[in-house]
């Protein structure tokens, strides 16, 4: 696999995401949104040209809002309504065991918010609106039942949920938006991964991950993968391992072909594209060759933030942070 240059460009532009906003072209180099009045950012989701953002609400009186920007110089649109099941739920983005509560295909969305012991799994996008996939009530704050993480990309959104039976047996499955079982397994299921030829991964509780497709193919099982977090791009599994500080680089057999070192403390979320995976450590978002192993930081949050996500995706990277001088956070998208 040869080596491949990641270039960034570092112009700054400031974009404030609200309703009738427009976002920079994408030469500009680097766009940065800020949350609408009375939300703090809760995460956000990147695909193509298209960045959708998830926001808690900070004050009484509003609701958790998802808004899709398009990159490429278009309108930031709400993908949530004041009548729509997202508000009337109410409460924040939420998943356990950890992983991302927001996924997006171009401009096809899926979330997952909570409130109290409910929990919902919601799709929309500019053409369809809101529709509930999933609900879970009775929710025990240890034992669950738990909806997602969720991902998507291109034309496929899928969603993890999980019950606990009477003698305590955990089930994990991950569905698809038509509410079709694809994979189940034993425990939990933590973070997925797919890429846009719907090659998966699936991270298991105990560390082992799977690769298949939705339409059946089962391609490899790594029990002792030692996973926290994991990602596939064009048949290629990068993992974040659990006893270790490095990424390990798979087919999707499970075959190794390679193991790289990263910074100590890596959050569980990586992402990868092209041959570079990204992830961050601290306030650090590192992109790391896949083919050389060559961690580069690539962006640094402000002091006294807390870093939510890092992704990458065909021209760009984009991270999260809250907190310290952001306040209600920022998300920030870097041209590649």
């Amino acid at each position: 696999m040869r080596p491949i240059m990641l270039p960034f460009a570092l112009v700054a532009a400031t974009l404030a995401l609200t309703a009738t906003s427009r976002a920079a072209a994408p030469a500009a180099g680097v766009v940065t949104l800020v949350p609408s009045a009375g939300h703090q950012i809760a995460g956000f989701a990147l695909d193509h040209e298209w960045l959708a953002v998830a926001e808690d609400p900070a004050t009484g009186g509003n609701c958790p809002a998802v808004r899709l920007v398009d990159l490429s110089g278009g309108a930031s649109q709400p993908l949530t309504r004041r009548n729509g099941p997202t508000c009337r739920l109410g409460g924040r983005f939420w998943v356990r065991p950890g992983g991302r509560a927001l996924g997006l295909g171009i401009v096809r969305s899926i979330w997952v918010t909570r409130r109290g012991a409910t929990s919902i799994v919601v799709k929309a996008s500019l053409k369809d609106p809101e529709e509930v996939l999933a609900r879970v009530g009775a929710i025990d704050p240890a034992r669950g039942p738990f909806l997602g993480p969720v991902v998507a990309t291109t034309w496929l959104r899928l969603y993890a949920r999980y019950t606990r039976a009477a003698g305590g047996t955990l089930t994990g499955e991950v569905v698809s938006e038509n509410r079709r079982t694809l994979w189940a397994t034993t425990g939990p299921v933590l973070p997925l991964g797919l890429d846009e030829v719907e090659h998966t991964v699936t991270v298991g509780a105990d560390g082992s991950i799977a690769m298949w497709h939705p339409h059946g193919a089962r391609y490899g099982r790594v029990a002792t993968a030692r996973a926290r977090a994991a990602s596939v791009d064009r048949g290629v599994v990068a993992v974040l391992r659990s006893d270790r500080p490095r990424l390990d680089v798979r087919l999707l057999s499970g075959s190794r072909i390679f193991s790289w070192p990263v910074a100590p403390g890596a959050a569980p979320l990586v992402d990868v594209e092209n041959g570079f995976a990204v992830y961050f450590a601290g306030r650090a978002v590192h992109a790391i060759s896949l083919s050389t192993g060559r961690d580069r930081v690539v962006a640094q949050a402000p002091r006294g933030t807390t870093l939510l996500d890092a992704q990458i995706e065909r021209r760009f990277i984009a991270y999260a942070y809250r907190g310290g001088p952001a306040g209600t956070g920022r998300v920030v998208v870097v041209r590649r």
